[in-house]
């Protein structure tokens, strides 16, 4: 769930709306300036620990890890400290070891594309241009709860895309919508130096699949071994 060295006013590869307005450069300039700035250039890796509510389901914890040098993560949940869940992506393969044990890998190239947007993502890849090239232009502007919001496209190399909801007051992202999901993020919080939600709301169109994420910790200045995001032994 989890959220992203540039100049952005030099942004490669980003194209701008013909709609009179802000550029897509600008905003995702004052969105780096909000949420950290040059501190960005410094991030090595992302190891995060949380918890997340499930409707009808206990509590569960959950610790991610993303490369942040490529579109890597891998992540652990565990309810009352048995693993219900290990999965991760390398890149081009994606796994999954079960409760039961049972591993499973897969290579399948429209689910490879979304695991690349979803890696993107977590990866925070629009402050990283340099690092997870992608096309993002402006789709327009929203209006939720007395708030003003700029829609930037975004679509990394390789990957689907995904809508991310700007607040123009604070800079920060206040909604992601993905396909049929979306999140919506809230109680942003410094982490070494740079920012991050520490509450994320996820779900479709059924409420009963809307779970919360409670972020509690990041730690952002060390490399996360490559062996992290492999498939793993059962």
């Amino acid at each position: 769930m989890r959220a992203l060295a540039l100049l952005f006013a030099l942004l490669g590869g980003c194209a701008t709306g013909s709609a009179p307005g802000p550029s897509a450069a600008s905003i995702l300039a004052e969105m780096k300036a909000a949420c950290g700035g040059e501190a960005w250039r410094d991030v090595q890796g992302w190891h995060e620990t949380g918890a997340v509510e499930m409707p009808g389901a206990p509590p569960m914890t959950h610790e991610v890890w993303h490369d942040m040098h490529g579109l890597k993560t891998a992540m652990v949940s565990r309810v009352e400290g048995r693993v219900v869940r290990h999965a991760g992506f390398n890149g081009s393969v994606y796994w999954q070891v079960g409760p039961d044990g049972k591993s499973q890998v897969g290579q399948d190239p429209a689910r490879v594309r979304r695991q690349r947007r979803d890696a993107y993502l977590s990866s925070s890849g629009w402050f990283l241009p340099e690092r997870f090239p992608a096309t993002i232009v402006i789709a327009g502007t929203e209006a939720a709860e007395g708030r003003r919001f700029d829609v930037l496209r975004i679509t990394p190399a390789d990957a689907e895309p995904f809508d991310l909801w700007v607040d123009r007051e604070s800079h920060r992202i206040a909604r992601i919508v993905a396909g049929d999901e979306y999140v919506h993020l809230a109680e942003y919080r410094m982490f070494g130096g740079i920012c991050s939600a520490t509450r994320g709301r996820q779900g479709d169109s059924d409420p009963a699949h809307e779970i919360v994420l409670h972020v509690e910790s990041v730690e952002t200045a060390t490399p996360i071994p490559a062996a992290t995001f492999e498939p793993q032994a059962p």
